[in-house]
């Protein structure tokens, strides 16, 4: 097996390639039986007798599955085209020109070109998928009555999102760059320590600091719903810095409830759709749910995971940075910090996927344990049944899903079969 110095970069681009269309071509097959799957009639209607669906919600949930369908199989070939002739054409190293101008242009180092290489990177990939956004929130949503947005406040937030990536990324990688070109043989450990505490820093401040910039947040109202949510926390040994309910309305219909934060800044957020929508017992269940996950210790270990993750991703990123061949595969033109960050990027991507089904267990498995953590802390599973159904109902998303699809792609069990385990049935 050569070594990775002295590896044609042809071969290696074509390699690249080739494994970017196996995926491609797996992905779409795994869609296609998925679609196959949830359109059997017969499915459809052992799964509206047990969670009690009318004949129209079922016959507008295939509609509505059947459109985000198509849209992403669109995209998804969209992005297979856009990634070949890209990267087969030395995209990469058109890109890695400009950014070069433009360094030169304001008289920046090999920090600046970085930001420039990778900033540039980002916008072509906003552009490619821009109009798969707005066609999802202005003609697939809107059909079905879910968007709530103006093209003003969906190019607000837009502008606003962007504004925040540009702040904050360009911080993070200006601190990881420099590392990198100061700290030695180990400076991916140094980035990696550095990626860490930045990631932490900005859950701690999301709830107070950044979060309000795209919603706005009001104290829960005095009631029986703040009585009961306070009685579970207390239950439970959660410790609230605040209860809030958030203007999710002004951009779509479907609700949902959350805790977010680190430390002393924890707050519970309900969507008030989620409170329109059901009871205050239903909207306790859906937070028994998400506390569960607090009080299971899902957050934290999956925190744990990704920080390994991460770990793992620098180490081979420092092991892979000296050779080459890594960089001229892609038409880069030698080896910088900058190209490395990117082209491992790519290459770990292909080997995301495959770990991807791992992932997704780890997910559902502690779905299932705190849709079970609710169910004994209520004492019964029927309240959180019920509220779920009603998220189904609100959302028209389907039920049931090819268990192959599932296992790949599902965070969360399909709703049939996350019901029939809360009520212990077959």
């Amino acid at each position: 097996m050569p070594e990775l110095s002295t590896l044609d970069p042809i071969v290696a681009l074509r390699s690249f390639l080739f494994l970017r269309l196996v995926q491609h071509g797996i992905e779409t097959w795994l869609s296609k039986g998925n679609k196959a799957w949830w359109s059997d009639e017969t499915r459809q209607k052992e799964a509206a007798t047990a969670l009690g669906i009318s004949d129209s919600d079922m016959t507008k949930t295939a509609a509505y599955s059947t459109d985000r369908y198509y849209l992403g199989r669109v995209q998804a070939l969209t992005g297979i085209i856009a990634t070949i002739l890209f990267l087969g054409s030395g995209g990469l190293g058109w890109v890695e020109g400009r950014a070069i101008s433009l360094n030169q242009w304001v008289q920046g180092g090999l920090i600046t070109q970085g930001l420039f290489f990778i900033g540039l990177l980002t916008f072509l990939s906003q552009i490619l998928s821009l109009p798969f956004a707005i066609y999802s929130t202005f003609v697939i949503e809107e059909k079905f009555g879910y968007n709530k947005q103006t093209l003003k406040s969906f190019i607000i937030d837009l502008i606003k999102g962007t504004l925040l990536g540009v702040i904050f990324g360009s911080v993070i990688l200006s601190l990881i760059l420099w590392i990198m070109e100061s700290a030695g043989s180990l400076w991916w450990l140094y980035a990696w320590g550095a990626l860490s505490a930045f990631s932490l820093l900005t859950a701690w401040l999301y709830p107070t600091l950044l979060a309000p910039i795209f919603n706005k947040f009001t104290p829960l109202e005095e009631g029986e719903l703040k009585r009961e949510i306070l009685t579970l926390a207390g239950k439970v040994g959660f410790k609230t810095d605040g209860l809030f309910v958030m203007d999710a309305s002004k951009r779509s219909g479907h609700g949902n409830a959350y805790f977010t934060g680190l430390f002393g800044k924890k707050r519970i957020v309900l969507f008030d759709t989620l409170i329109s929508s059901m009871s205050p017992t239903e909207v306790v269940a859906v937070l028994a749910h998400e506390l569960g996950h607090f009080k299971l210790h899902h957050v934290r270990s999956g925190m744990i995971r990704g920080l390994l993750l991460s770990l793992a991703i620098f180490a081979g990123i420092g092991a892979m940075l000296p050779h080459q061949s890594f960089y001229g595969a892609f038409g880069l033109s030698g080896v910088t910090n900058y190209g490395g960050l990117v082209v491992f990027s790519l290459w770990f991507g292909l080997l995301e996927f495959y770990i991807q089904p791992l992932q997704t267990w780890f997910s559902r498995r502690n779905e299932f344990a705190a849709d079970n953590f609710a169910k004994k802390t209520l004492e019964t599973g029927e309240t959180l049944a019920a509220a779920l159904k009603k998220l189904r109902e609100k959302s028209n998303v389907m039920p049931i899903a090819n268990p192959y699809f599932s296992a790949m792609y599902y965070s969360h069990p399909p709703m049939l079969e996350r019901i029939r385990t809360l009520l212990n049935q077959t």
